[in-house]
């Protein structure tokens, strides 16, 4: 390319044509700007959407939703306090988080009972976007609660909070024009985060840093230290001490399909398509596509307070996710993994997903 440009510009020069002169400007702009474009969308500490640290710096962001779900039952929306509520024909002013538990002492208590948590109207909900709406009576409460669907995923990581300013660089293929931006708050960190399209790149202007719960502060200088510091505090995390699931007791039930595989810089989710995979109490798997079954064994452990998910197989068909995976976290219908490799430190994800 860069020969035939050389060339063509010789020619013109010597035939003294200024409107081709004008025409090889015009040429040489427009291809410098696409190959700005293409570096953009290419660089590897750019991010977008769908990107995984993306949705963990959303629910790090968030306003929480699910700390208060012994009151309303939905990760969809926070109920403000103070509030006054009645449950089981005893009436509770709950006017901080502390008394969460005290609304799940009185439900616990008896096992002949509705349970049901009727709020003292008007209240005030919480969305996940920091937006607030007041609801009058019971009716709008449960059109609001019909809306929101049902819960898909993991909430909140409460257990940690970014220091602010963050400088972040933005970038749009729609108008090729780069811009820099400073958040200042969470609120402004998880709309930007929703505000994103299909068009729009970002890259985090490093260091950044994020104080843990219980003080520690720590700094981050590139996405995959980020990414790797968000999701190993996600186990001090605990939106719903109700909840107390074990991921021997999960991962028996049911049959799981793989629905995210990344291997390094590679998605392969694709090669796994139309496995179902089973476990079974005695520690022993299956994983069936069309007519073709292997074998397997499987086992959950701690190490070195880790928790970790063995997974081996015979032959070498599945031979990719056999190791021994960091339980990065789970729940009834989700298993994320994580497992860096002793060789390179190259990461590796694995999710399974309930059929």
């Amino acid at each position: 390319m860069l020969k035939f440009v050389l060339e063509l510009s010789y020619t013109i020069i010597k035939m003294k044509n200024f409107t081709l002169v004008f025409m090889l400007v015009f040429f040489l702009g427009f291809f410098s700007c696409q190959k700005d474009t293409e570096s953009q969308s290419q660089s590897p500490q750019n991010l977008t959407k769908t990107s995984v640290l993306t949705t963990l710096l959303g629910r790090v962001s968030q306003s929480p939703t699910s700390k208060d779900n012994i009151l309303d039952g939905t990760s969809c929306f926070a109920v403000v306090l103070p509030v006054s509520i009645t449950v089981n024909s005893t009436n509770v002013a709950v006017n901080d988080s502390n008394q969460y538990e005290t609304v799940r002492q009185i439900i616990n208590a008896n096992s002949n009972d509705d349970d049901l948590v009727n709020f003292s109207f008007p209240i005030r909900l919480r969305f996940r976007n920091f937006q607030e709406i007041v609801v009058a009576n019971q009716q709008e409460y449960n059109t609001v609660l019909a809306n929101c669907g049902a819960d898909t995923g993991f909430g909140e990581i409460a257990c940690t909070d970014f220091n602010y300013p963050i400088a972040i660089n933005t970038y749009s293929t729609d108008t090729q024009t780069p811009n820099t931006i400073t958040i200042s708050s969470n609120s402004q960190l998880y709309n930007f985060l929703e505000g994103l399209t299909s068009n729009d790149f970002y890259n985090i202007v490093y260091p950044l840093s994020m104080t843990l719960a219980n003080g520690d502060n720590l700094v981050f200088n590139s996405n995959v230290e980020l990414q790797a510091g968000i999701e190993n505090v996600i186990d001090d995390c605990d939106d719903d001490p109700s909840v107390d699931l074990l991921l021997s007791e999960v991962i028996v039930s049911g049959s799981w399909k793989i629905s995210s595989f990344i291997d390094g810089s590679e998605d392969k989710t694709a090669d796994y398509e139309g496995y179902i995979f089973t476990f079974s109490a005695n520690g022993t798997s299956l994983a069936v596509r069309n007519a073709t079954s292997l074998n397997g064994n499987w086992a959950s452990y701690v190490d070195s307070d880790e928790s970790k998910l063995e997974l081996s197989f015979f032959g070498d068909t599945l031979e990719e996710i056999e190791d021994d995976w960091r339980v990065i976290e789970f729940s009834e219908t989700l298993i994320k993994l994580r497992h860096v490799s002793g060789g390179d430190g190259e990461v590796h994800y694995l999710t399974f997903e309930k059929i």
